[in-house]
């Protein structure tokens, strides 16, 4: 399975809180958002890298929400260039291989 999602990426759905931060201030979202994303096989490569060199869930969750940054919120870089988002709390969170 970590082969499959490091060639072709994973799913992760989560319902989170999240902190948003970009040139206008920052701000850390009180409401759960229910987000279900898939995220490049890159992410998975760093995050396995991260659990096999002993990294924290805090280190491996920030992993996640540089990969929610990147795909979810900008969009590939489509929109929202200059956000940085992190979790502030993660209720739970899911993951699937295509």
């Amino acid at each position: 399975m970590c082969r499959a999602a490091e060639r072709d990426g994973f799913v992760l759905s989560a319902s989170a809180q999240f902190g948003f931060a970009s040139a206008a201030g920052f701000t850390d979202d009180p409401r759960l958002r229910l987000i279900t994303q898939h995220l490049p096989g890159d992410v998975a490569r760093e995050l396995f890298v991260a659990r096999d060199a002993g990294a924290s869930v805090d280190d491996q969750a920030g992993i996640l929400a540089a990969g929610l940054q990147a795909h979810y919120f900008r969009d590939g870089g489509r929109r929202a260039s200059g956000l940085a988002v992190e979790f502030t709390g993660i209720e739970w969170a899911d993951f699937g291989v295509l």
